[in-house]
């Protein structure tokens, strides 16, 4: 019989198939490059043009940060306890950095939809995790109001929504960190370090999938799954774009 998440961990699985359906006939799906309009269903944002222009990154090891061939696995043959395995969409350049700043920063919350969608049926398609519930990465309270949403918490929505899983925010951010953008990786370690907390409960066994929008040098996510991880849950990650580029 397949795993089920902890009772109080249950969530009604958010919104009704219906409702979906009527929302791409008034709004159809568009590729997210050139607006092209795509048949229903489609489980990638893209037209079959720019999709011959697009190159999936796919796994990525969270322990040394290589592109792993294939499937899940590394011959680095380093171990992280906390964090399983890591998923990422696409590259962070081009396009795909100015997709996710419009999210992020130009407020284009409507963008969350195709990506989380996305995200989840590549996730269905071939991802070996098969998470009991999924969890976004936290904005602290203070960043969260001044921006008026969480752009991973709606990814990880759609996401969820795609795979017939429960969302669930059991993350908290208790500290408004400075950015990382403009830290060294250490510096990115330090800053994130005990910044999370995990909602009371126990999460033994539970198959966890965390969602971020961006993975650069991972210091956030790892945290987060670290937190995850104490309370007994199996943690893999997922995000939509991966910065290799980002500080060493």
């Amino acid at each position: 019989m397949p795993r089920r998440p902890p009772h109080s961990l249950k969530a009604p699985v958010a919104p009704i198939r219906w409702a979906e359906s009527f929302i791409e006939l008034i709004f159809p799906e568009r590729c997210l490059f050139c607006r092209a309009v795509l048949p229903p269903g489609a489980g990638r944002a893209l037209c079959s043009s720019c999709g011959r222009l697009f190159s999936p990154v796919g796994f990525i090891c969270p322990a040394c940060e290589n592109l792993a061939s294939g499937d899940s696995s590394c011959r680095c043959l380093t171990d992280l306890p906390f964090l399983k395995s890591l998923f990422a969409l696409a590259f962070y350049e081009d396009q795909w950095r100015l997709l996710l700043h419009n999210l992020k920063y130009g407020g284009r919350r409507s963008l969350a939809r195709p990506l989380g969608r996305w995200l989840g049926f590549e996730i269905m398609q071939g991802q070996p995790c098969r998470p009991d519930l999924v969890v976004p990465v936290p904005l602290h309270r203070r960043r969260e109001k001044e921006r008026g949403f969480n752009q991973s918490r709606l990814i990880a929505d759609h996401a969820a929504r795609v795979m017939g899983k429960p969302a669930l925010p059991l993350l908290a951010k208790n500290r408004d960190t400075l950015s990382q953008t403009t830290l060294s990786r250490r510096e990115r370690l330090e800053n994130v370090s005990g910044a999370f907390s995990a909602l009371p409960g126990s999460l033994e066994g539970a198959s966890v999938l965390l969602i971020d929008d961006v993975y650069s040098t991972g210091s956030t996510l790892k945290e987060g799954a670290r937190v995850l991880h104490a309370r007994g849950a199996v943690v893999s990650g997922a995000v939509i774009a991966y910065n290799p580029s980002a500080v060493k």
